[in-house]
């Protein structure tokens, strides 16, 4: 009861706070890191960038640009969206998986600053590896997939882009502290100079002992004798990141600039039985270096060009030496370097804009026991990739069409593999090339409603970790085919001012997507929890999207969403035909209420996600999730033009709900943090 009487009194804080009036037809939302849906061209939109006037495919964007995220991940951003599901294994910091319209996490391909980080060698992306601070948007979209990305998603892209110099100079820094002895420390810094030269540096420091509370069953949910509370052990992290920039306007359509992000972190990993002498950590470390140069308005075509060069290495280190979570004793050290470049050129014209995206790259893996200092084989992958899209405004730009087509040819070689029982895999080699169609129609079925409809067909080549893993609770499976899939949605889009002082603006979307894919890897779990990445030969996901959002009146912001998806495992294997794909919620639904009153801005919202099973034979059901989370923020102008003291407290499962995304890996009952920042 104490729970429900605090959700009361906090519901009770954010409508008694009425708002101060602001315009919403031309501004974008900005509330703590509450999602913001945009539509319009970002002020600092570069070639290159998805414009959304040329968009047919069903998108959001999560805007941080003016917003300083505290203490928070990208996976709670993305869980707050329609259609995304995030998976996480306990605690900041995390493993953090994401699922798209009840795709995997290896089928959503997630770029930062157009360089793609699913690796060949790993597959799938750690949410919790992407720091915010470095962050100013996340743009999502759901089922096709924009001519901007060379590479193409079975189940849709997530484009992460980081802060852009502006001119003049200004910066903040900061720190935060939260449950858990959790810390935090930031700074950033921008100037843009009179003869067009820029420098951007952000920094941050994010740390956790992640030790909270939960109730342990001893592996025995059916005996509660044995139940107890206690501390998780050996769940701390830290990590480090640093962003710079640097860049040089040479005309209002000629820009050249530099680009340098760090990572560094080193997560322990708890055991499944929670035991306080267990000692396995996973460290990463990571470099991405890009080169951009971007020319606009050439010849009398007027064609519009940004090309990039990149590099980046990575470094991870497993070390599991007392055989804790894994299959025997295991320290091992995994590097991989990428590096390529890709072109982009559009020509617009009066009535279509024609767009071409070439990438191709190298991508190196090499692995080693340390414990027995022997090599585990090296790996590499050859790629090229190419996009081309038309995009066709007719019916006096009623209607849009936007016929396309991604190609991508691979040329994999993999040397003899070692695994850490010994057994040794024969090397191969593979070449193999996809074509991925695709077709978009947006109608402007009258004033502020429109219709879009799309369909694709995409194709995923398995990663070196499904194909030859060996870390932790996962083993690879070095026959897996590439997945072959189709997409489809179509659904029907409102934005629109309201004349009524108590409602102000509605946004409202419902879409239907439908997916049908072949050969689909998924990693079948056996009664160890060992996880191995098998071909099911056929699964079908269907389901629903809703979207709604009320601006009443100049005060608050009333905005929800709701995912229902049915998946089903059309596999050979009779156990697993017709049961549900393992690790995704059948309903998701989010309610959100915010408003501002002169400093101060707060919000209250609801999380609710059901019926999902751990298993692929449906065997272990997970109970559902539901999430009451609490924001204030005050923003405070100081004396001195042009700054300001920033005050953010964030309170997350204040009703304390028990849930577990990965069987096994309680999720903290309450959290609470606060975070300061001074802007200049």
């Amino acid at each position: 009861m104490s729970g429900l009487r605090l959700l009361l009194i906090l519901l009770l804080l954010t409508l008694l706070f009425p708002g101060a009036d602001r315009a919403r037809a031309a501004e974008p939302l900005q509330l703590d890191d509450v999602v913001v849906e945009a539509t319009r061209v970002a002020d600092d939109f570069q070639t290159g960038d998805v414009d959304p006037e040329q968009l047919t495919s069903f998108s959001s964007v999560i805007d941080l640009e003016n917003i300083d995220p505290g203490i928070s991940s990208l996976g709670d951003l993305l869980a707050k969206e329609v259609g995304i599901q995030v998976l996480s294994s306990g605690g900041l910091g995390g493993y953090s998986a994401v699922s798209l319209r009840g795709a995997s996490g290896d089928q959503v391909f997630i770029y930062l600053d157009g360089v793609l980080l699913n690796d060949a060698s790993g597959g799938g992306v750690d949410l919790g590896q992407v720091p915010l601070s470095d962050v100013a948007a996340i743009e999502i979209y759901r089922g096709i997939s924009p001519v901007n990305f060379a590479r193409a998603g079975l189940g849709g892209v997530i484009n992460i882009r980081t802060k852009r110099s502006k001119t003049g100079t200004s910066g903040a820094t900061g720190f935060g502290l939260g449950s858990f002895s959790s810390k935090r420390l930031f700074g950033s810094l921008n100037h843009k100079s009179k003869n067009n030269y820029d420098f951007l540096a952000t920094g941050e420091y994010l740390g956790s002992d992640n030790d909270f509370e939960f109730l342990n069953d001893n592996g025995t949910e059916w005996n509660p004798h044995d139940d107890r509370r206690e501390r998780r052990n050996n769940n701390e992290f830290f990590r480090r990141s640093l962003l710079l920039k640097a860049g040089h306007d040479f005309s209002d359509d000629v820009r050249f600039e530099l680009s340098e992000q760090y990572f560094n972190q080193d997560r322990r990993l708890p055991a499944w039985n929670n035991s306080p002498a267990a000692n396995t950590h996973f460290a990463t470390e990571r470099h991405q270096l890009a080169a951009r140069l971007q020319a606009d308005a050439l010849t009398a075509l007027q064609l519009n060009l940004a090309t990039q060069l990149f590099y980046s290495w990575k470094e991870e280190l497993y070390d599991d030496s007392q055989s804790v979570i894994g299959l025997g004793r295991q320290r091992e050290r995994y590097n991989t370097d990428k590096y390529g470049g890709s072109l982009f050129c559009e020509w617009p014209t009066a009535a279509q804009v024609l767009s071409l995206n070439l990438e191709a790259g190298r991508e190196t893996y090499s692995a080693k026991d340390l414990l027995r200092s022997r090599p585990r084989g090296d790996s590499r992958r050859n790629y090229f990739s190419g996009a081309v899209q038309d995009s066709i405004y007719l019916l006096r730009q009623r209607l849009l069409l936007t016929p396309a087509c991604h190609y991508q040819l691979y040329d994999d070689k993999l040397e003899s593999v070692t695994n850490s029982n010994g057994h040794k895999t024969p090397g191969y080699k593979r070449r193999h090339d996809t074509w991925s169609p695709s077709i978009g129609a947006r109608y402007q079925l009258w004033g502020p409603i429109s219709l879009r409809a799309n369909a694709a067909h995409y194709n995923r080549e398995p990663s070196f970790y499904e194909l030859f893993g060996d870390r932790g609770l996962t083993v690879g499976n070095p026959d897996l085919k590439a997945e072959q899939g189709d997409n489809y949605d179509f659904g029907l889009v409102l934005s629109t001012a309201a004349p009524w002082p108590c409602l102000s603006h509605i946004e409202v979307e419902s879409i239907f997507f439908y997916s049908n894919i072949d050969d689909l890897i998924t990693r079948i779990y056996d009664a160890r929890g060992v996880g191995k990445a098998e071909n099911i030969s056929a699964a079908r996901i269907h389901g629903l999207e809703a979207r709604l959002a009320l601006d009443l009146g100049a005060y608050f912001r009333l905005s929800g969403n709701a995912t229902w998806q049915d998946t089903e495992n059309r596999g050979d294997i009779p156990a697993f035909n017709g049961m549900e794909l393992p690790g995704r919620w059948k309903r998701s639904y989010l309610l959100h209420l915010e408003n501002n009153f002169h400093w101060f801005r707060t919000y209250i919202e609801y999380q609710h996600e059901s019926k999902m099973y751990y298993d692929a034979a449906n065997l272990l059901p997970a109970d559902s999730k539901n999430l009451v989370n609490f924001g204030l923020t005050m923003t405070m102008p100081l004396q001195t033009p042009g700054t300001e003291l920033v005050c953010d407290f964030t309170l997350k499962n204040l009703t304390g709900d028990d849930y577990q995304d990965f069987n096994g890996y309680p999720m903290p009952e309450q959290e609470f943090y606060f975070n300061v920042a001074y802007r200049f």
